[in-house]
């Protein structure tokens, strides 16, 4: 039997935050270890998660009331926690592994069965159907994280979502490693995605990513539904002018889901196994909080 774990961060989340994960999680017959690093929680939310049997690894002080205090202010939770996801990593040890935000993913299937169908030994990732050029956030990311010399020779790339992340414990640790590193100096706070995306482009060959027609996983954030929302730069532009619309519609590169109730499909009616940015879709984040609320 292969050791496996779901692994994602929570700084300063609650269980109110983290309910729709774990609970989706357990709706699955998922059997391997639940594990949330953090270094800013209160106690309650830690008593909440061991009562769902979830493993905690938190770094920083705790305060007499048992809450851990973040040591390291200067450093963003979105670059931290890959660090306490590798250090969990080199401390235990796991044959496949799924690393994901917390606070808007959600769990429709067990990834693992997914991973070991696809290919145990490689990383596998999703794609979120824009290039570089055509996503207003993520052009400002990549080239404010790393100057315009890399940010043309990225920008005709189709952008790789980092909030969703399978593959075997070893890859997934050394990623972790290196995205924790290379996000150093950087001169803006959150550059994890951007980062991953480089590493990917300029350096890593060994790596699966899926589009849409695949079930692995869905970045609802850059979907039609979020976008006619107004999420996001590109929905709040698309919002106020119908020609920026029609041209994502034609920028867009991959299929768009198919959303009926609660449930994420592709356009053959498979369900993903991972579904993440539901909370862009109005409609589908209350019906999701309803399914995995307490």
């Amino acid at each position: 039997m292969s050791k496996t774990a779901i692994i994602g961060g929570a700084s300063g989340y609650t269980w109110n935050d983290l309910k729709y994960w774990v609970n989706s999680i357990r709706q699955t017959d998922f059997d391997g270890d639940i594990v949330i690093v953090t270094d800013n929680m209160t106690v309650e939310t830690q008593d909440k998660l061991l009562e769902k049997n979830v493993l905690i690894h938190a770094f920083g002080n705790r305060n007499s009331e048992g809450n851990v205090v973040n040591l390291e202010k200067n450093l963003p939770p979105h670059v931290s926690r890959f660090f306490y996801i590798w250090d969990f990593l080199n401390r235990n040890e796991y044959d496949i592994v799924t690393v994901t935000d917390t606070r808007d993913v959600i769990f429709q299937s067990n990834p693992d069965t997914y991973l070991r169908f696809f290919s145990l030994g490689n990383i596998v990732g999703s794609k979120e159907g824009l290039t570089y050029e055509n996503e207003p956030w993520g052009k400002s990311n990549l080239f404010q994280s790393f100057g315009p010399y890399f940010y043309n020779r990225i920008k005709d790339k189709e952008i790789l979502n980092v909030g969703v992340i399978g593959g075997d414990a070893a890859s997934i640790k050394d990623l972790m490693l290196l995205i924790f590193q290379l996000s150093f100096n950087r001169p803006i706070p959150i550059v994890d995605q951007a980062v991953y995306n480089f590493i990917r482009y300029e350096f890593e060959k060994s790596f699966h990513f899926m589009d849409n027609e695949s079930p692995w996983a869905i970045n609802l954030g850059t979907t039609i539904e979020a976008v006619k929302a107004g999420y996001g730069d590109l929905g709040q532009a698309c919002r106020y002018d119908h020609k920026l619309l029609e041209k994502y519609e034609k920028d867009y590169l991959l299929m768009q889901p198919v959303i009926k109730g609660d449930t994420v499909m592709n356009s053959d009616g498979g369900q993903y196994y991972v579904v993440h940015q539901y909370d862009r879709v109005p409609k589908l984040k209350d019906m999701i909080q309803i399914k995995y609320g307490d």
